[in-house]
């Protein structure tokens, strides 16, 4: 999962509850918001906004059209807002991973290393470490760590990693950019 704007993390967060209520998004978004006011502006223009030409019954029956049309919208509308998520959750490459990790390769996604140790363990490090060297400070450090723990949670969002993961151990380290192989940071995770 790439980086993301505030705007992008709001959608994903908005849409994974919202996706849970497929048929009433396809209708509030098809019918309702889509259907009725368009009814209502077809009506509107068809009686030159006139009260001698406006009759009930053809609002009546344009409504109805229109928000039982609006259902195909709706669907059409979450389907394509739905194929935008999986596409920023990255399913298939997430799936790709797990097997990697499983069959005891290491699995680079996005800034993060990702492998499983002999006791079962899942090891989470980072790949870069955005900092100069010499600059590297107790708030660096914390900062650094912070942004693995955001991109590692941002993976955790996918059901497939969730599950994968749910009983393991995650140990995550950090490592600076000197090739060392003592970690600056290490932390096991629940």
């Amino acid at each position: 999962m790439k980086g993301k704007s505030e705007k992008e993390e709001s959608f994903y967060l908005k849409w994974e509850e919202r996706r849970k209520k497929k048929w009433l998004y396809v209708f509030l978004h098809g019918s309702v918001y889509w259907g009725v006011p368009v009814a209502i502006t077809l009506f509107l223009l068809s009686s030159n906004f006139s009260l001698e030409n406006m009759q009930f019954s053809k609002l009546l029956i344009s409504i109805v059209v229109f928000a039982i049309g609006g259902l195909g919208f709706g669907l059409w509308l979450f389907n394509t807002m739905d194929k935008a998520y999986l596409g920023a959750n990255d399913n298939d490459k997430i799936k790709e991973g797990i097997q990697k990790i499983k069959s005891g390769l290491t699995w680079s996604y996005e800034n993060l290393k990702l492998l499983q140790d002999e006791s079962d363990t899942l090891v989470v490090q980072n790949e870069l470490f955005w900092f100069d060297d010499a600059n590297v400070t107790p708030t660096v450090m914390n900062e650094c760590f912070n942004l693995i723990m955001v991109d590692y949670n941002r993976l955790q969002r996918n059901a497939g990693f969730s599950e994968f993961s749910k009983d393991k151990k995650v140990l995550i380290q950090m490592f600076d950019n000197s090739g060392n192989d003592k970690p600056l940071i290490e932390k096991v995770v629940t």
